[in-house]
């Protein structure tokens, strides 16, 4: 008896009246067991069941594996759908399809009237497929089914965030089987490469145990190396399986099968193998702890398999393996300690993959992707990107409402990028039409010339495949012909850059000097250094790769050359005519050109004498922001009425003053002083400018008159003369002056009636004596020793014996007198 069968009851009557989610470790039965026992529910006997998953080959085994529980072949009672091959018949109850089919089937009939269930299995494993599914179901739950149910299985899950999802769901749990795996860590600080690595762990381990080994490498490369070394190794004895998605039908049935003849046997699987496939005879699993992930690249527009550390929940589900069908051993390439740092759970995938094709959808679907129930909502740089590219490929207009090639192409069921290839293909003529067919089997399928560097030309590829008709392309080739109803064979290869340019405008590129490209969307890429296409101009792209080596260029797979008048023919709409100015760092001036563009690459430039004024002035403001207020070189005088306004401003009680604090002035540079910069194109004009004037532009008349009277700029002094105050960043009000001309001051100068004056007092020869800020205590106290010394130094002068008393002077004793 299967661990699930125990909520079987529970779940039954749930099902009546409302959703469920049940969550159950691996084996437990609920891929199997479950959807067998719903077949026999009556509230689903008039209808059908859909039951979704993630992966190609886990739909195929577990249709077989249900229909020959009920003595049957698949497309009876059990059928499956994924994309090219469907096994379905009218007696077809139970429906195994991946998930872009259920979006399919939602979008043609959205009310699902034949479907009584739709099951999510596997959800824990978050693919934005099935996020994005199950945002469309709650949908038609809520607006036209509901009666429709929704059953959402997982090994691992934040069951609170889907609860909330579903508030209505009722949650079972029900424990695995319980047969124990033992964990071994087996940390490797060794420099070889993982599959060597991997490799060695396997031999050493596999005699210790009885039973068949299962591996977890993270792609096909690494698995193929590995399969190498092994077979070396055990020879004969021992059968050595692969298990990866690109592999044949027959190939992954055969690794998931004991062996014919009774051999051990060892798998070597990408995360392919982590759920829902039994693979028969797993005691021993070695996990590798590293998985290629998918991740979409927002700078260009290209999804990168990126080699990453799994999450605990996944060496969990790795190390159930070991534990499905007897007790078992996971041995793991990580100690604890990295056991313990790794992400409890996995990103999942709707946070970093292209949004396109789901903002299309949702388009369709006639929602916006920001409002639908999802579990994780993509970042707002992602669906811009996916807006973007959408409007290049005019399915979206600028105002982001769907066109009428957009509702073509989403009828073709591809990526967005395919579908506009074939849809404007058509509109040429029925021969380019095959071409696009050919090349969407050419994108959409392995290099058939294989991955040595055969350089990246497209026309190569098609000449190759022309010649070798029995290759699988043919396949994909003949698929398309047949859903476009093609029946034209004749390629016009010489416009293949215009049909790949139709389908990934935004990877349309120009050589660089240095013979790199640049991309339309910003970014680089590079041809190996022996292609042939590094003669030409221009590019047209249609598959770049990227590794964790590589950040700067993406390596050009597949591509083909174009002309500028191809460009200028074709893509005539991406063409733009605008005017650049930008800052001239070296030179110190603005700088402006009237470029014609394609994206973000320069088709030709022109220089232009004067820019416009509103861009002269975004210049000036973007130059000041950066370089900073300090960098304005401010006159004595503008700089002495910022300190004057500063000093005022921090009165109590002052009247309302514009903010002078270099924040302040810096963060209102648009009101008085860009405005007065449309004529001024180099730093040394800049430095010409009266900043004076629009600085006293921001005060009124009542605001200027408030600073003359307390702030002034000048002092009179007792000798009849005036003298300049000097205002400081430190607030501090300077008076530098030669002491006989303070004689009779019998209080200490203030401004604004309270601020104390910092005083200088200077010898006849203008010379610093002493400074203060108490002139009475100046001439009771220290003048004593001042006078004693300045008599000594200047004779002719006069140094009273009580200077608050005397009269103050400019003069010399003599011509005191005289006068």
């Amino acid at each position: 008896m299967l661990p699930v069968e125990h909520i079987l009851p529970a779940l039954h009557q749930q099902l009546i009246v409302g959703d469920a989610i049940v969550v159950a470790p691996p084996g437990a039965g609920k891929s199997t067991c479950l959807p067998l026992s719903l077949l026999k529910l009556e509230i689903f006997k008039d209808k059908k069941i859909i039951l979704l998953q993630p992966r190609r080959i886990a739909v195929r085994a577990i249709a077989a594996y249900l229909a020959s529980q009920l003595g049957e072949s698949v497309g009876q009672t059990i059928g499956y759908r994924i994309r090219g091959e469907v096994k379905v018949s009218a007696n077809t109850r139970l429906v195994i399809v991946t998930e872009g089919i259920l979006t399919r089937m939602l979008q043609n009939q959205p009310e699902l009237p034949d479907v009584g269930l739709v099951i999510f299995d596997e959800f824990h494993e978050r693919s934005v497929h099935a996020d994005f599914s199950l945002a469309l179901c709650i949908e038609v739950q809520q607006a036209l089914r509901e009666d429709l149910r929704l059953l959402v299985m997982s090994a691992t899950l934040d069951v609170g965030a889907l609860s909330e999802l579903l508030p209505e769901a009722k949650l079972l749990e029900s424990q695995g089987k319980s047969y124990p795996v033992d964990i071994v860590y087996q940390g490797d600080n060794s420099g070889l490469h993982l599959f060597e690595k991997v490799s060695r762990l396997v031999i050493q381990v596999f005699s210790k145990h009885q039973d068949d080994c299962l591996v977890f490498l993270p792609g096909a490369a690494d698995i193929n190396k590995a399969a190498q070394r092994l077979s070396q190794y055990f020879g004969t004895e021992v059968e050595v399986f692969k298990l990866f998605s690109e592999l044949s039908k027959n190939e992954q049935q055969q690794a998931l099968l004991p062996h014919p003849e009774g051999k051990r046997k060892i798998v070597l699987a990408t995360n392919i193998a982590e759920t829902s496939l039994t693979i028969e005879g797993i005691e021993v699993v070695v996990d590798s702890g590293i998985e290629k992930k998918a991740i979409f690249q927002l700078n260009r527009g290209i999804t990168h398999l990126q080699s990453q550390k799994i999450s605990q929940a996944s060496a969990t589900q790795r190390a159930g393996r070991a534990g499905r069908l007897t007790a078992g051993t996971c041995y793991r390439m990580w100690g604890k300690e990295q056991h313990d740092r790794l992400a409890k759970q996995s990103t999942p995938e709707i946070m970093q993959s292209d949004m396109s094709s789901f903002i299309l959808e949702s388009a369709i679907w006639g929602a916006d992707v920001r409002t639908l129930a999802l579990l994780d909502h993509p970042s707002d740089a992602q669906l811009s990107q996916g807006f973007a590219l959408l409007s290049q490929l005019e399915l979206f207009d600028k105002n982001n409402k769907l066109t009428a090639l957009g509702r073509k192409a989403h009828g073709l069921g591809c990526h967005p990028s395919i579908a506009v290839m074939l849809v404007k293909s058509a509109q040429m003529s029925k021969e380019h039409l095959s071409l696009a067919c050919a090349l969407a089997a050419l994108i959409e399928n392995k290099d058939p010339m294989g991955r040595t560097n055969n350089g990246a030309s497209l026309s190569a590829r098609l000449h190759f495949v022309l010649q070798q008709k029995n290759h699988l392309i043919w396949q994909a080739i003949r698929q398309w012909h047949s859903k476009l109803a093609c029946g034209v064979l004749i390629w016009p290869i010489e416009d293949t850059a215009v049909l790949v340019g139709y389908a990934f405008p935004q990877w349309l590129a120009k050589q660089r000097k240095d013979e790199r490209y640049q991309l339309v969307n910003g970014s680089g890429a590079v041809l190996f250094e022996d292609d042939a296409l590094t003669a030409h101009t221009w590019l047209a792209i249609a598959n770049m790769q990227t590794s964790d080596r590589q950040q700067d260029n993406a390596q050009i797979r597949y591509a083909e050359s174009l002309t500028l008048s191809q460009i200028e023919q074709y893509f005539y709409y991406l063409i733009e005519k605008k005017e650049r100015v930008e800052w001239d760092n070296v030179n110190q001036r603005i700088v402006s050109e009237m470029q014609k563009t394609l994206g973000k690459v320069v088709i030709n430039k022109q220089s232009i004498k004067r820019p416009s004024q509103q861009h002269i002035q975004t210049i000036w403001q973007d130059v000041i922001h950066a370089k900073g207020i300090t960098s304005i070189p401010f006159n004595e005088d503008a700089q002495q009425l910022i300190y004057r306004v500063q000093i005022a401003a921090s009165f109590s009680g002052a009247m309302s003053l514009p903010d002078f604090t270099e924040s302040g002035l810096l963060n209102s540079i648009e009101r008085w002083l860009i405005p007065y910069l449309t004529d001024t194109l180099t730093w040394q004009q800049f430095t010409q400018c009266h900043f004076l004037q629009q600085l006293l532009n921001e005060l009124d008349y009542g605001q200027q008159q408030y600073l003359n009277k307390e702030l002034p700029k000048r002092l009179a002094l007792p000798s009849g003369r005036s003298a300049q105050l000097t205002y400081t960043s430190d607030k501090t009000v300077m008076l530098s002056v030669r002491m006989t001309e303070l004689y009779g001051l019998q209080l200490h100068p203030v401004v604004a009636q309270q601020f104390p004056i910092t005083v200088e007092l200077l010898s006849p020869a203008g010379r610093p004596i002493q400074t203060t800020q108490d002139l009475p205590r100046f001439w009771q106290g220290s003048y004593k020793e001042v006078q004693k010394e300045m008599k000594g130094r200047y004779p002719r002068h006069f140094w009273p014996d009580d200077p608050a008393n005397a009269q103050a002077t400019t003069r010399t004793k003599k011509r005191m007198s005289s006068k």
